[in-house]
């Protein structure tokens, strides 16, 4: 494989530091406002949807759409990263205003009368979601290079966990909260754009053609690598879409109890991850295969049993603490490999489409098993094969 960087020539007196600053910035806007409308948004759609249809076949609109915005994900992640080579600065304000606009059309069609408009409306925000993550790539690689590693800051982690608890609780008090939180979050989304014109630009070019990067992924050589993507990508759709859905069910479809329960789930996780890990590593589990097998399924079993809050922000800090697999302290804005830290060249693509798959892969198995059996039943099912993938991935 042929792996090429070219990056922009340094101007006189460029800081890189200032390219890192700008970058956070970016970053810390931008997840404000994904961690405080992402989960909510989809919840909104299953909402409307219920109160034509039934919880049912709202389950199963909500899974497809997401299947759709993955099926969009996957099928054009290779013709954006064909566009690395004109900067990645132009492709993250792509795709963050792609996701704005997402907002801004959900929230559009929330107020409508009109089924078909509606269901338009959400199709459009699954779509544009979709391109959303298949152009969002960041340059790690240039920051990583001249600035090392962005230190977390436990402060701005801990105010963006309690981003779902101000939205809950700001849904909960208010009658039409649902299109403004969207719009809110649109507008912080665009304003998040303004510190990339700081950003020093990196161009890569990516050398596969359109067939010949879902040809690799298929190659005999990237098996194993797609195999693991898709049963990750599998377990990440239940725990980012359904159970949130299914949590917001449990709670009696309260928008303040479902952002407590989010934000007391990342804080415990940012508290108590690092002491966990230390232990771990003190005690040389961390490396046990059967060890992390066994902390990633024993969660999604835990999540077959727990009817309470309290036991589900348990069972939920015990997953994100433990975790081996858990790549940031608030998942759900987490959605991509390379959004993730991870360096972008060919086969980050190849990872991203099997995440995909994966995803599309347990939203037709969740869809179909609601249609023909019980939702609790449906759950249950599908929560089991999210514990398999879990394991399989972490093989």
């Amino acid at each position: 494989m042929r792996v090429v960087s070219i990056r922009e020539p340094e101007r006189a007196g460029a800081d890189p530091r200032a390219s890192a600053r700008a970058m956070r910035a970016h970053r810390l806007l931008l997840r404000f406002a994904l961690a405080a409308a992402n989960v909510f948004a989809w919840i909104f759609v299953f909402q409307h949807f219920a109160a034509i249809e039934g919880d049912v076949q709202a389950f199963a609109r909500v899974i497809l759409l997401y299947a759709l915005s993955q099926t969009t994900t996957a099928l054009s992640t290779p013709l954006f990263a064909r566009f690395l080579r004109y900067g990645a600065r132009r492709l993250l304000a792509i795709g963050a205003l792609l996701a704005a606009s997402a907002f801004v059309v959900l929230g559009a069609v929330l107020g409508s009368s009109s089924p078909a408009d509606f269901r338009l409306g959400a199709v459009l925000f699954a779509v544009l979601l979709g391109l959303y993550r298949a152009a969002y790539w960041i340059p790690y690689e240039t920051e990583a290079g001249h600035v090392g590693t962005m230190g977390s800051n436990t402060m701005r982690e801990i105010l963006i966990a309690l981003m779902p608890l101000f939205a809950g609780l700001y849904l909960a008090g208010t009658q039409e909260g649902s299109a403004w939180l969207l719009y809110s979050a649109a507008a912080l989304i665009i304003l998040s754009v303004a510190p990339l014109s700081r950003l020093r630009d990196v161009h890569e070019r990516f050398s596969w053609g359109y067939r010949e990067t879902f040809a690799a992924c298929m190659a005999p050589e990237n098996r194993a690598v797609i195999r693991r993507a898709i049963f990750e990508g599998g377990a990440g759709a239940a725990l980012l879409l359904l159970w949130p859905i299914a949590v917001f069910l449990i709670v009696g479809q309260s928008f303040g109890m479902l952002g407590m329960i989010l934000s007391l789930t990342f804080i415990i996780a940012i508290v108590a991850r690092r002491y966990v890990r230390r232990a771990f590593r003190r005690m040389k589990l961390h490396d046990s295969m059967m060890v992390n097998a066994l902390l990633v399924v024993s969660p999604w079993l835990m999540r077959l049993a727990v009817a309470t809050p309290l036991g589900i922000v348990l069972v939920d800090a015990y997953f994100y603490t433990t975790s081996p697999k858990q790549v940031g302290i608030d998942p759900l804005t987490f959605e991509q490999r390379g959004d993730a830290g991870h360096y972008m060249d060919e086969y980050t693509a190849i990872k991203e489409i099997g995440l995909s798959f994966g995803r599309i892969g347990i939203c037709i198995f969740a869809a179909s098993v609601m249609l023909s059996v019980s939702l609790p039943i449906a759950l249950i099912l599908t929560f089991s094969v999210a514990g398999l993938f879990s394991v399989w991935s972490a093989r």
